[in-house]
């Protein structure tokens, strides 16, 4: 502490005697030779008296301390001392607040799972991605949708790719991508097996189940526009050349079903007869003989048809039907 007290004596001498060269016959050189000098001796000064933490590097520290000393002459030399050294000294004292740290926890590897048996509806679903806030709560939204039938969860996840949020967007594309994804796979390894199948019945089960594939993209709305007209085509011809070895009342139903999307509405009636024919239950063919008649404008067939139909349990779709259409 003695060598502090001398090295800071010096250096005001030094500065001393710089200012009263200054104020007579100035020497320049000897001037600027006094002031080096007092910078130098302050710098140490400066050095011994801030905390240890602050004296990591010796020379850059001792170089940034001479610089800021040199370039202040006289008064605001002791000025930067002093204020250097007792703000590093007594920094200002925080608030009582502590802060306790938390490890950043990894991402997964995955969204995981909501639950086996989500409780939403798909009211609901719709309702939290139109006008939930917070973007948690339509991202969980999204991932509730994926354990829903594909039939239910294509639409939420489609009205999902509207929404602002990029994490949102992203999740559902990815999921409606992997579905479209699993499909395309389905038809590629049955085109495989068909063109390796010449036996029957194995070529006719082979071409109706490719058929329900190309159906199928385009019922849960993956195929649109064009690509839609031509998934059904497709689906028409594979399931007409199935029923040319097969005839399964099944398989005219579905051709039924693939005319009426089709907008053909009247093969898809004459499928649809031919089905019941061929022993299909009235049940299972009468919803759709009142949606081909609903779209030819023949309402009273329309009507006829859902008054057929055995009384189908409460809340279902067909239920609704028949009480409209027989109020």
């Amino acid at each position: 502490m003695i060598k502090v007290v001398i090295a800071a004596l010096v250096a005001c001498l030094c500065e001393y005697f710089a200012l009263q060269e200054i104020l007579s016959t100035p020497n320049w050189f000897s001037v600027i030779l006094l002031h080096a000098i007092a910078s130098i001796l302050f710098t140490f000064v400066s050095y011994v008296l801030i905390p240890k933490k602050y004296k990591t590097t010796l020379v850059n520290g001792t170089l940034l301390l001479f610089l800021l000393l040199f370039s202040l002459p006289v008064f605001g030399i002791l000025g930067v001392v002093m204020a250097l050294t007792f703000a590093l000294c007594n920094p200002l004292k925080s608030d009582d607040t502590e802060i306790i740290e938390h490890e950043i926890p990894e991402l997964p590897f995955e969204v995981p799972d909501i639950s086996a048996n989500p409780t939403y509806s798909i009211g609901g679903v719709k309702a939290i991605l139109k006008y939930a806030s917070e973007p948690n709560k339509r991202l969980t939204a999204v991932m509730a949708a994926r354990h829903m039938r594909d039939s239910q969860a294509i639409p939420i996840l489609k009205l999902a790719l509207k929404d602002l949020e990029d994490d949102i967007r992203l999740l559902a594309y990815s999921t409606l991508d992997a579905k479209e994804t699993k499909l395309n796979e389905k038809i590629s390894a049955y085109q495989q097996q068909i063109a390796n199948t010449t036996k029957q019945p194995e070529l006719s089960n082979l071409q109706q189940q490719l058929a329900h594939v190309y159906w199928e993209l385009s019922y849960l709305g993956l195929a649109q526009g064009a690509l839609k007209t031509y998934v059904l085509e497709k689906a028409e011809a594979l399931s007409l050349q199935s029923i040319e070895y097969a005839q399964k009342p099944a398989n005219y139903v579905f051709l039924g079903r693939v005319y009426l999307a089709l907008g053909h509405y009247e093969r898809a009636l004459d499928f649809l007869v031919q089905a019941t024919e061929l022993g299909m239950a009235r049940r299972h063919v009468l919803p759709y003989k009142a949606e081909v008649a609903f779209c030819m404008n023949k309402y009273d067939d329309c009507k006829r048809y859902l008054k057929e139909l055995p009384e189908q349990p409460k809340g279902s779709e067909l239920r609704q039907l028949q009480e409209y259409w027989n109020a």
